[in-house]
């Protein structure tokens, strides 16, 4: 189920603020800051006279105010590193002092934000009991620095002291943080004032309170991987007596969540929610319960001015650019799709197995850009449309989904891939009731390495376990074998992460997927991605939204100008054969470059197989094994051919034909013994050949397409000089007229 946003009732501090007791007020501030979304610190206090009591305290948002530029680096020469720009001037706060009887009142209060605020998508109460079970040790992962400071605060909880943040680094790339550094709040020492003097102003300064003592306890979490967040340096050990204080209540906000860590957590609650119930943290629940949050982030009036211009502009350039948008009560952006001519000239032709790439999932620094990809005959990457959603719901990606589908032709993909989300799930059963959902591989076992963290550093051979469990096994009966012993050697049967896996194995286990066109050819050749290209360092929400789309363009004109090419060198250059085979001089003739090369492997490894037959009569049956000797203990290394002699039609237990249309060595290796000398038709897949763009098409968009691209060609060289640019632009005005001759003459 989705994680529903348990904030409901809006907290007014001015009218809650009238109460006796200070500690409860703070809480309630942080509690309204966590509603809204921004945080809080602790700008001013003033105590007493008489007995050093706060009478006053103001509480700020945490963006208030600027950095100070420190004098006295250039002295010794080094090279400063460049601070993340975290204060931006926010006047957001409140001030509140205690009058007669002991009563608190608001003297102060500017709600305004100078910078926008975002409420979380959820709020989790954790009690410190919860984690009793584990005190902290060096080398400990947390899957987030929230997640540690968590657990760094709920143990601080537990033994009795309390912590503040003393250090923090960010990455000079994206400003994300990189390493924390939580220490006792006695960590230090005061810093005394001599004979209570302050020189420079004449002025007498107030006697304060020692309240540091030198305590060296801390706690520091570096990231690695970009995904994990390692204990580097670790002290338990304190200075001072340790007090349980069991009113003391953690806000720790993140972007997707506020988790509220407190002893007691019902005065919380009532504060923050309407009849919510506290919800503890479990490790084993499904993943997607946890995922960010669903607002990403928002776009300005401008930003969305600007694109709809180009979206329009695009559309009186040529009316099969297809685009649909949204806007919210502000006229803000939230949902865009478009589509140009190239992009649906690609799904005529490539749409049988689809990707839907949502990248920024893993960086919230990352715009919230979504692409719908395939894989076109020289296994390059394609680009079928592309979306910006602000808001990732279920909704949302139904949304998506119909529109780009109509912009196809309403027509439905064969396969479909996705990472593993609820919202995108549920969209595509809705949308796509018929095409065959599968989620990425690669992505679940990312997922697998958080959420089997304690697992994997406990059992150092489960990870190569649980893998050869999934890929390694061929048959659905061969992978229950190999599940089932997993779970008996690790005790893994009341696990529930593991229990969901199983219950969505049809979804991304391979053995349950044979039969479905995926159009991967191997495991270990991928087409290129955006991802190395630009995502990292250009699909930032620091980008403005028309650079970003200028960008964009230049990418998927590099994309069409390079499958242009290999179209050109697949028709006037043929491979050398390095075999004398006329599979191979059938198929050279036939197959992209790209693809034959792959082909060409598939035929050499299958020289290093042996087959046995098995099976007589009009639908022969084989046994191909790689190593001849050990055709017996190895049962598992062995594929099963069946050839018929008569239609010529052939099927590999492997089933690597039907999941990418490329003939397997096992079956290569049985032509052979056959003595086939040429590949039927059958098995020749118009997609990979050199004429997979070919054939009677009744949209202009696919024609539009192909002139589209040598215009984009004939403008860059012809632009090369002032020569060549009169020359180029003699010969095109020309052809247009003729063209328009045509036209006219034939209507």
């Amino acid at each position: 189920m989705n994680p529903k946003p348990i904030i409901q009732a809006q907290l007014n501090p001015l009218l809650a603020w009238n109460s006796s007791r200070r500690k409860l007020q703070s809480s309630f501030y942080m509690a309204y800051a966590s509603q809204v979304g921004f945080s809080v610190r602790i700008s001013k206090s003033r105590r007493s006279r008489n007995d050093e009591s706060i009478i006053m305290r103001r509480f700020v948002c945490s963006k208030e105010g600027f950095h100070l530029k420190k004098s006295g680096d250039l002295d010794e020469g080094k090279k400063k590193r460049k601070r993340a720009t975290i204060r931006e001037g926010c006047n957001a706060m409140i001030e509140v002092i205690q009058k007669y009887y002991g009563r608190w009142v608001v003297s102060k209060l500017v709600k305004e934000h100078t910078h926008i605020v975002e409420p979380p998508s959820r709020v989790r109460f954790v009690a410190p009991e919860e984690y009793a079970h584990a005190d902290p040790y060096l080398g400990m992962e947390f899957s987030s620095h929230e997640a540690a400071q968590t657990f760094y605060y709920a143990y601080a909880s537990r033994v009795g002291f309390d912590v503040r943040i003393r250090l923090s680094r960010r990455s000079t790339k994206d400003e994300s943080f990189v390493m924390r550094r939580f220490v006792c709040t006695k960590e230090g020492f005061t810093p005394s004032e001599e004979n209570g003097e302050d020189v420079a102003a004449g002025k007498k300064k107030r006697s304060r309170t020692p309240v540091r003592e030198g305590c060296k306890a801390m706690f520091e979490v570096i990231r690695k991987d970009f995904d994990k967040w390692i204990v580097s340096k670790l002290v338990l050990d304190h200075t001072h007596e340790l007090a349980i204080v069991p009113s003391k209540v953690h806000y720790i906000q993140s972007q997707s969540e506020v988790v509220v860590l407190s002893k007691a957590p019902g005065e919380q609650l009532g504060m923050l929610s309407t009849g919510a119930k506290p919800a503890a943290y479990d490790n084993n629940i499904p993943i997607w319960n946890e995922r960010k949050s669903t607002q990403h982030f928002s776009f300005s009036i401008d930003d969305t001015q600007k694109l709809l211009g180009y979206f329009k502009r695009m559309n009186g350039e040529n009316n099969t650019f297809s685009y649909a948008y949204r806007v919210d009560n502000n006229n803000c952006l939230t949902h865009a799709f478009w589509a140009d001519v190239r992009a649906r000239g690609s799904y005529y032709y490539f749409g049988d197995a689809v990707t839907i790439d949502m990248d920024f999932k893993a960086d919230l620094n990352m715009l919230p850009f979504v692409m719908l990809t395939g894989v076109n005959h020289h296994f390059q990457s394609v680009l079928f449309g592309c979306a910006l959603l602000v808001d990732q719901s279920e909704e949302s990606f139904v949304w998506l989904l119909e529109n780009w589908v109509t912009a196809m032709g309403a027509h439905h993909p064969g396969s479909l891939k996705t990472i593993l989300d609820e919202a995108i799930s549920s969209a595509v059963s809705r949308v796509f009731p018929e095409t065959r959902h599968r989620f990425c591989l690669n992505d679940m076992f990312s997922k697998c390495a958080k959420r089997l963290a304690n697992i994997y550093s406990l059992y150092p051979s489960f990870e190569e376990e649980f893998k050869n469990a999934i890929n390694t096994t061929e048959s659905i009966e061969e992978f229950e074998f190999s599940w089932n012993s997993l779970l008996r050697n690790y005790d893994l049967g009341n696990n529930n992460w593991i229990q969901y896996l199983y219950n969505i194995r049809e979804k991304w286990v391979p053995a349950f997927l044979k039969g479905t066109f995926t159009a991967e050819i191997v495991p270990d050749l991928k087409p290129e991605s955006l991802r190395e290209v630009l995502f990292k360092k250009y699909f930032n929400k620091k980008t403005p939204l028309p650079v970003f789309i200028t960008l964009l363009d230049q990418a998927m004109i590099g994309w069409s100008e390079r499958e242009s090419l290999e179209d050109l060198a697949s028709s006037f250059t043929k491979p050398i054969l390095n075999f004398p085979s006329n599979l191979l001089k059938q198929v050279s003739e036939v197959y992209t470059r790209s693809v034959y090369n792959i082909f060409e492997r598939e035929f050499v490894d299958s020289l290093g197989y042996y087959v046995e037959k098995i099976e007589d009569g009009l639908v022969g049956k084989f046994k191909v094994i790689k190593d001849y000797a050990c055709a017996s203990p190895c049962t598992s290394t062995a594929r099963i051919v069946t050839y018929g002699f008569s239609d010529k039609r052939v099927r590999c237990s492997c089933g690597k034909f039907e999941e990418c249309g490329i003939l397997c060595r096992h079956i290569l290796r049985v032509f052979l013994t056959v003595d086939a000398r040429t590949l039927p038709e059958l098995y020749v897949l118009k997609r990979w050949t050199k004429d997979a763009k070919s054939g009677f098409v009744l949209d202009e968009v696919l024609r539009f397409n192909n002139l589209y691209r040598d215009a984009v060609r004939f403008a860059r060289e012809g632009s090369s000089s002032d020569e060549v640019f009169n020359l180029a632009q003699q010969h095109l005005q020309l052809a247009y007229a003729e063209v328009m001759n045509i036209k006219q003459r034939y209507g």
